[in-house]
Order: structure tokens, then C-alpha cells, then sequence
């Protein structure tokens, strides 16, 4: 319970929206090394029920309908990330949103991204989930689902993925 909280505690710090910094004069040289999107493809199916499962326990622990998902603006996504802004131009879609899951068997947390359209926030409109749509193949045929509906899961928890000195990390 008491991790669970944590968990939950620290998964809400993705909302937060960071302040604006001077972008670089330089243009920084972006290599992307991973193209493929089967290195992070989790069929929606296993998405669907890491979050079910997710929800149900946070009912049960916290009494009261949790967080599932939180939207992001691609511009404070990309910012986070320090990608120039206007690299964005180009971006199809203007929002994104990261669904919180837990999967059963490993109990890891787990993070799901998916693109969103025609989000409006100002304004209290949602917009529609994109879920994107194979075929994808994982390397060293790490999934068995080769087609089909996908989500991408970057999900990489601490402690194994954290920075030690963060004051975030205590």
C-alpha cells in the first residue's frame, strides 16, 4: 500500500509543466537511434489490462476512482526532453496522453503513450485517442504479437532507471 502511494505520488510529477528556458542559438544534431516503433509496441490488449488491473487496485486501495491518465501537451513534452521547438512544426498531432498501468504478473508500473487528436484543454476537450496500428515486430522476437493495435510503453521504473542524486529520488 504504502509503495503503492508512492507510485502514485510520483507518476503525478509528470504533469507537472516546466518553465520556459532559452532555447540554444545552435540547433543541437538530434540522432534517433531507436526508429522502429516495435522497440516500445505493447499490443492494446495487454495495455487495456495492466490498466484495469491498475485502476481496480488503486479503487480498492484508495477508496475512490483513480488518476488513469494524464494529457501533455507536445510542446511541454518536447520541452521536457529539450527538443527545439520548432521541431514541432511538423508534428501531426498536439497532445499526447500516458495512461498509468500495473501489470499483474511482474507488478511493475507501467506508463503507456499514445498520440492524441483534437485536444483542446483550454477549453475542456479532451480529444480522441490515437491508438496506432500495426504491423510491428520486436527485436530478438521479444512480442508475440506481430499486428494490430498497439500503444507504446517507455515504461523503464525506478530504482533501476533513476538518477541517484536527484532530490527527486529520495
Amino acid at each position: 500500500m504504502k509503495n503503492l502511494l508512492r507510485a502514485i505520488f510520483l507518476l503525478t510529477i509528470i504533469s507537472c509543466q516546466p518553465t520556459a528556458t532559452e532555447m540554444p542559438e545552435e540547433e543541437p544534431d538530434l540522432q534517433i537511434v531507436d526508429t522502429a516503433p516495435s522497440m516500445y509496441a505493447v499490443s492494446l490488449a495487454t495495455a487495456e489490462k495492466n490498466i484495469k488491473f491498475y485502476d481496480s487496485l488503486s479503487k480498492v486501495a484508495l477508496g475512490i476512482d483513480p488518476i488513469r491518465a494524464f494529457t501533455i501537451r507536445s510542446v511541454d513534452f518536447a520541452e521536457a526532453i529539450g527538443l527545439p521547438l520548432n521541431k514541432l512544426k511538423k508534428a501531426k498531432y498536439r497532445h499526447l496522453r500516458i495512461y498509468l498501468g500495473l501489470d499483474e504478473a511482474t507488478s511493475e508500473f507501467k506508463i503507456y503513450l499514445t498520440p492524441v487528436d483534437s485536444a483542446i484543454m483550454s477549453k475542456g476537450i479532451p480529444g480522441k485517442d490515437v491508438i496506432l496500428n500495426g504491423p510491428y515486430t520486436g527485436k530478438g522476437n521479444s512480442l508475440t504479437e506481430d499486428d494490430g493495435p498497439y500503444v507504446l510503453d517507455f515504461s523503464q521504473p525506478c530504482p533501476n532507471a533513476c538518477d541517484d542524486d536527484s532530490p527527486l529520488n529520495d
